[in-house]
């Protein structure tokens, strides 16, 4: 339904709790076609309509947790015979990106995945999402602090990490 609302000047669906005769999108999507992410790590719900459905995928996630729901992903691809390569795989964690080790193990305690360390250690863990398949990682700012001291998290991670990946 959503593919075909972006895509056609009018679109039909006849679903099981909604229906759509003639239904026009207005205004138009800027991209055509409009990529569909979808988002969460669901094994047998979630990632079998991505499977069908989306042009990217993105989940919080370790490198590990990737590799792991990737092949689940690979596999609800090869049952529906779909191209592996017809979906984006990308992932969000945390950045912690500092010297100072007693804090990189209190982030770790919270729980969430995390990219924590110096530069290098930084570099090195997403080259480990890049390995696992990762084309993009997505990293939330909420947790880099606020005006100056985002500032200089953003810039330190642009100049010390991110050429690494150029």
């Amino acid at each position: 339904m959503i593919k075909g609302l972006t895509t056609n000047l009018k679109t039909d669906f006849d679903g099981k709790f909604y229906q759509l005769k003639d239904a026009p999108l207005n205004p138009r999507p800027v991209q055509n076609p409009l990529p569909l992410l979808i988002g969460g790590g669901g094994e047998h719900v979630t990632l079998r309509i991505t499977a069908k459905y989306a042009d990217e995928w993105n989940v919080w996630g370790t490198p590990e947790t990737l590799r792991n729901k990737m092949a689940i992903l690979d596999e609800h691809c090869d049952k529906i015979g779909r191209p592996r390569t017809a979906i984006q795989r990308s992932a969000v964690a945390l950045l912690v990106l500092t010297d100072d080790a007693e804090q990189v193990e209190r982030m770790k305690a919270a729980g969430r995945p995390l990219i924590a360390g110096n530069a290098a250690q930084v570099r090195d863990i997403i080259a480990e999402y890049r390995d696992a398949g990762v084309s993009e990682v997505i990293i939330p700012d909420f947790n880099l602090g606020r005006g100056g001291k985002k500032i200089e998290a953003y810039d330190a991670f642009m100049n010390d990490v991110v050429p690494a990946f150029r």
